[in-house]
């Protein structure tokens, strides 16, 4: 599952247009905050009333990260909160601080109810469900960490979740985007620092896969359109799309088209099952060898007899072979996703031209 996060002190214009394209692509989940420092409370309001209506057109649910202290900002008493998020459309509470495990239980009547999972204790557990409340249909959300080189660190963070997880939680944790970064740092906004600056899909597949996460939240404020149809294309269709450059202009005709990764799966390469049966009878002409450090996009040329027309990425450096003539390069911010396509694993190349 993915889901994105929304702004309050952005234009109604500019939430309104992420709407479409997150809706287009089957996000289901909006996260807003209600007590970010730097934000207006006023503006913030006003913001949200103007977007409720388009969220719960789109059948997306509402999630609202809050705390005692949102109350007080809004002079809003613990007895009307109930109201109060409804009246904003709220479907889902994200519980920071500063309420009792009673009142959570009361708000888990009418809202979904997430928790800090960097919270949470054996002591939290205890008291929940004393409180009467079910851990597994309680989800716990990692927080994301603006400043730089203060993201969790991924041996902690996967102790962790296998942590929440025995316990019967659902995660969620954020993925930057890669396109309009949040301020007032503008350094993206991830829940693992090895995730700052790296293809998001590639966190969106390391969250899921590696670290037992539910649910993906995109941090900032915008993502490529192109970045969210790649993660939807694995969601849906178990596709990783590579997005490469430096592409020769001499291509076979099958270079864009879906490939899987052979079952016995090589040591330093990739090598798309059937490209050669698929080539059979083409020639390829050598051109100038090169070096292939890890990325690398290569077809067997004439050269190499009856491995002709064999399509492969190199999963580490090699050195150039004037039987192998490299075709282009997987993206240095995408190289992560390399170590996702195992056993059978659809791959497929894409140019990025949305920059």
């Amino acid at each position: 599952m993915l889901g994105a996060s929304l702004y309050l002190s952005q234009s109604e214009e500019m939430n309104m247009q992420n709407l479409k394209v997150l809706n287009e692509v089957g996000v289901k989940t909006i996260f807003t905050s209600l007590h970010i420092p730097e934000e207006d409370p006023e503006q913030t309001l006003s913001g949200l009333k103007r977007i409720t209506g388009k969220i719960k057109n789109y059948g997306m649910n509402l999630m609202a990260d809050v705390s005692s202290s949102t109350l007080e900002q809004y002079s809003i008493t613990k007895e009307k909160a109930i109201d109060f998020f409804k009246e904003f459309g709220i479907t889902s509470l994200r519980i920071d601080y500063g309420f009792s495990y009673t009142e959570i239980k009361t708000f888990s009547k009418h809202f979904q109810i997430i928790l800090n999972a960097s919270t949470i204790t054996e002591e939290t557990c205890t008291s929940l469900m004393k409180a009467g409340m079910n851990l597994s249909e309680v989800t716990v959300c990692h927080n994301y960490y603006p400043r730089e080189n203060t993201g969790l660190d991924r041996n902690f963070f996967l102790k962790r979740n296998k942590y929440l997880k025995d316990k019967g939680f659902k995660i969620q944790a954020f993925i930057p985007g890669n396109l309009k970064k949040r301020g007032p740092i503008y350094a993206g906004l991830p829940t693992l620092e090895e995730h700052r600056n790296i293809d998001p899909l590639v966190a969106y597949m390391d969250l899921k896969e590696t670290f037992l996460v539910d649910e993906v939240l995109i941090g900032d404020i915008l993502m490529k359109e192109s970045t969210v149809t790649r993660i939807k294309k694995w969601i849906e269709e178990e596709v990783i799309v590579l997005p490469i450059t430096n592409v020769h202009t001499n291509l076979p005709e099958n270079f864009y088209e879906i490939h899987h990764n052979r079952q016995d799966v090589a040591r330093d390469v990739l090598r798309s099952e059937g490209s050669r049966v698929a080539l059979k009878g083409q020639s390829f002409e050598p051109i100038q060898a090169k070096q292939r450090p890890t990325g690398s996009i290569t077809l067997d040329n004439d050269l190499y007899g009856r491995y002709v027309g064999e399509l492969q990425v190199t999963k580490r450096a090699l050195p150039a072979d004037d039987r192998v003539n490299v075709l282009g390069q997987v993206k240095d911010a995408s190289l992560g996703l390399l170590e996702h396509i195992t056993a059978g694993v659809k791959f497929q190349f894409m140019e990025d031209y949305d920059e």
